[in-house]
């Protein structure tokens, strides 16, 4: 039974558990596709480059605008003397003077331009296209480079464990020898020389991890700076290969072929400039248009002229509509700019004809080094069980006094250089992976963002 006293200590206890703060959401731990996420979205080499597009976007609406029609209007006020008289004549009173109105309004309507205007239309949207697949390539680069990064932080930080991991066993050994009592370490098989050597390994071991320390303090800024993130520590990330399915080459150079946007780009750069030209050629021939224009004057100190044959400029009211061609008599400017648009249109094809054998090569060496570096992996790892075997035999025949200290310094130097290689390994496959998707165009792990 619930006491009147308990129910209001209830109560009390229920109200503050309402009012207490929500506990802040805690961030979730960084991963390799939240980092390129983050990259894609906030570096500012992307946005730059996302910037030409839209640039190129508005080239677009530029283009479109020449089908609209031309409206230009002009208003006109000023003091003027009094005008008195008709056609036969008239009298100036420099005595007395009113305001004078001016209004004009001109239209212009492009109807046909010899394929001007849809040349200048399909340069831009071609231009477009040029800058979209661009702008892709550099986001290709700029994820390579982030992944650089952070493999180069794993590498690092995994180098610092190993350092750290090498130096207290070393540690341990040379406490255990110097904690042998005075009146056995006579009958101790480890000599002075012996310690000598375990503390020179130590000191040795203690200065590689000042070097992996800065390594993993670089690749931390460097993973913040790429990605526009504000991360303080990237010790939750977890090593290891990326997954992925493993093709030919035909099957790798395939995809280069469809998603590579280098090759789009130089293509759509080669079709803007053909259009260029022809735009260019297109203006030697006359702009067929539809015009028309009105024009008002108005003063309260001049007499409107009711004839209209006279010549009205005060009061007089001027209008029609007519259809009209408009020349660009600059012969030699336009050939000259269609020539020059031609010359660009050869330097792009150029630039294919040693671009595209390029970018096979790259896709090639990258899909070396991806198998080459899948090979290595699989020795480092062979490699690394047999010393981890080495060293724990020697470490235990150490530490029961039937293995010298050189015997020991061998097996963990030869452990130590298997683990390091093997983690060098591991970079390599996963560098190896992120340099193949960058030559073939999209990601050829498992990896989304």
């Amino acid at each position: 039974m619930i006491t009147q006293g308990s129910y209001w200590f209830l109560l009390i206890f229920l109200s503050a558990l309402g009012m207490a703060a929500p506990a802040e959401p805690v961030p979730p731990a960084p991963t390799l596709e939240s980092l390129l996420k983050s990259t894609l979205k906030q570096n500012g080499m992307i946005q730059e480059a996302n910037q030409d597009v839209e640039i190129a976007r508005s080239q677009i609406e530029l283009a479109r605008s020449a089908l609209f029609p031309k409206a230009n209007a002009t208003i006109l006020g000023a003091p003027m003397p009094e005008v008195r008289g008709d056609t036969h004549g008239s009298r100036v009173n420099m005595g007395k003077w009113g305001p004078f109105l001016l209004g004009s309004l001109q239209i212009v309507e492009p109807i046909y331009s010899f394929g001007m205007i849809s040349s200048y239309q399909k340069a831009a949207a071609e231009q477009l296209e040029a800058k979209s697949e661009l702008a892709q390539a550099k986001k290709n680069d700029v994820t390579l480079m982030a992944k650089e990064f952070y493999y180069g932080y794993l590498m690092a930080r995994d180098l610092e464990a190993l350092v750290e991991d090498l130096s207290s066993f070393l540690d341990e050994a040379i406490k255990s020898v110097e904690d042998v009592p005075e009146g056995k370490k006579s009958k101790n098989p480890i000599k002075p020389h012996d310690l000598y050597r375990l503390k020179t390994a130590l000191a040795d071991l203690q200065q590689k991890k000042l070097f992996a320390s800065a390594a993993k303090k670089t690749a931390e800024k460097a993973l913040n700076w790429i990605s526009g993130n504000s991360q303080e520590s990237y010790d939750s990330l977890s090593s290891g290969v990326e997954n992925f399915d493993k093709k030919s080459f035909e099957e790798y150079l395939e995809i280069a072929k469809k998603n590579r946007p280098e090759f789009k780009a130089l293509a759509s750069g080669i079709r803007a400039r053909s259009a260029l030209k022809e735009a260019k050629d297109a203006q030697s021939y006359p702009v067929v248009f539809l015009g028309g224009m009105i024009a008002k004057g108005w003063s309260p100190v001049a007499d409107k002229q009711m004839s209209v044959f006279a010549n009205d400029p005060f009061n007089g009211f001027q209008g029609g509509f007519g259809l009209g061609l408009r020349f660009d008599l600059e012969f030699a400017r336009q050939s000259a700019e269609a020539h020059e648009q031609e010359a660009e249109m050869m330097k792009l094809k150029a630039t294919e004809s040693y671009a595209v054998p390029g970018i096979e090569l790259q896709v090639k060496k990258a899909f070396l080094e991806m198998e080459q570096a899948a090979q290595g992996l699989e020795i480092a790892e062979s490699r690394r069980k047999l010393g981890k075997k080495w060293f724990v035999s020697n470490a235990m025949g150490f530490s029961i006094g039937i293995t010298p200290a050189k015997d020991l310094m061998e097996s963990l130097e030869g452990s130590g250089t298997a683990r390091k290689n093997y983690i060098e390994a591991v970079y390599s496959l996963n560098m190896a992976l992120a340099k193949l998707s960058q030559a073939v165009g999209v990601e050829v792990t498992q990896l989304k963002y």
